[in-house]
């Protein structure tokens, strides 16, 4: 094997007339007047297809439903394969029987509507023990808790938002724990919720806001404390409540009931069956034209707010492997003060980045067996000396790696004519660096699915061994890694996607050690 050779660090781009930025003063990029400007060059577009997905028997195509369509999930003919997956329901009594009728739903075929676009919203065929399945979702009664009457009550009536959402949680998850003190438990807990619970799950939440901002007292003695974040999220308290339980999905009565609003009841149950299967250790589908042996991690911080310093943070790292297999990993905690260090984002020092990425190798290593050959990083803030150097040290005997910098600045590009730009559109601006476009027109689906202008992703940083054409694939397949929904991709890498969504669960978990499988925080 060739011996890696460390690379070292790129000068940022410079252009003539445009002065040196001062080092580590905060996020340094070309700007778009410096781009336009620059002599006698050209920047030319290219295109990358679409990545393709991976079903049973090895079977490949574009699209997520169509695919499972065809040939079913992954795991039908692996060795993840479930012929049953058992469904826990909990709520009270008129939502568990909404639950379980929509449960029924899922079990027969459901037919879309003949005037929408059978591509982008095709027909469910149902999860059954027939084709293209062969897995069914099972319930019964040992594993329906409803909520007691005098609870459901107590939580309607109280007139505190904050106290009332605690309320809930809080006898939520007790009836959780009882499913999960059975001997066959389920591998699922649905919670399910009536129009009047998900109305004051949502009502007060600005008042209660405004009630903060006018007063900063502490709780009266002897009251429950239930943090700020608990109130404004009921779903991030439950995820925070179950990480060492067992997977959730929380349904509320509008996507149960199928309200004003919500998607039509073929696309719901293609979202919730494929949530589910993932929830379920079954794989939906896997990347099929990537690199055996690759590892593609995240790296974001959260604030810890019930610490005594303002400025604490906590790094975490959410680790994916080809395979489709996801996981979280709590790093250190630092001091951060923005105005101190003149940036807002915080980083890491050397070793505390290569203690995090350690341990995402060590995590991966225990779930596929060996390391990774190819290790790809994603941060939307710039890395300092300190953070390359700390993950250079334990990228130490992995082939090929890549330290990447993605955000968001503005930039966009038009094509000829009134079609949007195609999704899978690149723009070199040398330095292994540009832009890569994950929405626009997708040829398989004759259509642009969104509403507004297509705004790329900017890669502005890219230390490492990877080609823009190779970080750009890269990104492109992480956009179709969300086993939340069935949708054909989605705007960020799953690496980046739901960084915040994690970070808000573990602010909420209040020390407890994090679940290792990503599962557990979708």
């Amino acid at each position: 094997m060739k011996r890696k050779t460390r690379t070292r660090r790129q000068s940022r781009p410079r252009f003539e007339g445009q002065k040196s930025p001062r080092p580590f003063r905060g996020w340094y990029a070309p700007s778009l007047e410096d781009l336009l400007a620059k002599d006698g060059e050209i920047i030319r577009p290219s295109y990358l297809p679409e990545p393709e997905l991976s079903f049973a028997g090895r079977q490949t195509c574009e699209d997520p439903r169509t695919g499972l369509t065809a040939y079913g999930p992954y795991s039908k003919t692996d060795a993840t394969r479930r012929e049953q997956i058992r469904i826990g329901i909990v709520g009270p009594a008129e939502a568990v029987d909404r639950a379980n009728r929509f449960l029924e739903q899922l079990s027969r075929p459901i037919d879309q509507s003949g005037d929408v676009d059978a591509i982008l919203h095709p027909s469910f065929p149902g999860v059954n023990a027939g084709e293209p399945f062969q897995c069914q979702f099972v319930t019964q009664g040992i594993w329906q808790r409803t909520m007691r009457p005098g609870d459901v009550g107590l939580v309607e009536k109280h007139p505190d938002f904050r106290t009332r959402i605690g309320l809930l949680l809080g006898f939520v998850v007790s009836e959780i724990r009882a499913l999960c003190e059975l001997d066959s438990r389920p591998d699922v807990v649905v919670c399910a919720m009536t129009k009047s619970l998900e109305e004051l799950c949502r009502t007060g939440i600005a008042e209660y806001d405004r009630d903060q901002r006018r007063s900063s007292e502490a709780d009266s003695e002897g009251e429950e404390e239930i943090s700020a974040e608990l109130a404004r999220s009921f779903r991030r308290g439950l995820k925070a409540a179950c990480l060492d339980l067992v997977p959730t999905q929380l349904l509320w009565h509008r996507t149960l009931a199928g309200t004003a609003g919500v998607q039509d009841l073929a696309t719901r149950a293609w979202n919730l069956t494929v949530a589910l299967l993932y929830k379920a250790g079954v794989i939906p589908w896997r990347l099929s034209d990537v690199i055996e042996g690759s590892c593609f991690v995240g790296i974001s911080f959260y604030h810890e707010d019930e610490s005594a310093s303002p400025f604490l943070h906590t790094s975490i790292a959410q680790a994916f492997s080809e395979r489709g297999d996801g996981f979280v990993l709590r790093g250190d905690q630092l001091e951060w003060d923005p105005q101190k260090h003149k940036e807002k984002a915080p980083h890491l020092k050397q070793e505390q980045a290569k203690r995090l990425l350690s341990r995402v190798l060590s995590a991966y290593k225990q779930q596929v067996g060996t390391l990774p050959r190819v290790v790809t990083l994603h941060k939307t803030s710039r890395f300092t000396p300190e953070e390359q150097a700390g993950f250079e040290e334990a990228l130490e005997g992995i082939p090929q790696y890549g330290l990447l910098t993605i955000t968001r600045r503005g930039l966009t590009a038009f094509r000829p004519g009134p079609k949007p730009v195609l999704r899978g559109t690149i723009l070199d601006f040398g330095e292994r660096l540009g832009l890569v476009y994950t929405t626009g027109y997708i040829p398989f689906l004759r259509c642009y699915p969104g509403f507004r202008i297509p705004q790329p992703l900017e890669i502005t940083e890219n230390w490492g061994s990877l080609t823009l054409t190779d970080a750009a694939r890269d990104i492109l397949r992480l956009t179709k890694l969300n086993w939340n929904a069935a949708a054909f991709c989605s705007r960020d890498p799953i690496t980046l996607a739901f960084a915040k969504r994690v970070g808000d669960i573990l602010k909420m978990a209040h020390g407890k050690e994090p679940a290792l499988h990503y599962r557990y925080y979708m």
